[in-house]
């Protein structure tokens, strides 16, 4: 979606919250659904791409990513 700058539609950003707080509630394996070897990678590079489109929204991803037991 394009507006006044490129960003990541909200739906996706409340999925990887919401996938993110489930990873620190019921813990990674919980989450990752599709089996990747590398799910803490994987989340990694998700909320890279979310701060490269807004930053103050990758923040709040990373704080709740550094609460995650691995």
């Amino acid at each position: 979606m394009v507006n006044v700058r490129p960003t990541a539609p909200r739906r996706q950003f409340d999925a990887l919250k919401a996938t993110l707080h489930n990873c620190v509630i019921h813990g990674p394996e919980s989450q990752n659904r599709t089996d990747r070897q590398d799910f803490r990678a994987h989340l990694l590079g998700r909320i890279a791409w979310m701060e490269s489109l807004n930053w103050a929204r990758g923040l709040r991803l990373r704080r709740d990513f550094e609460r995650i037991s691995w």
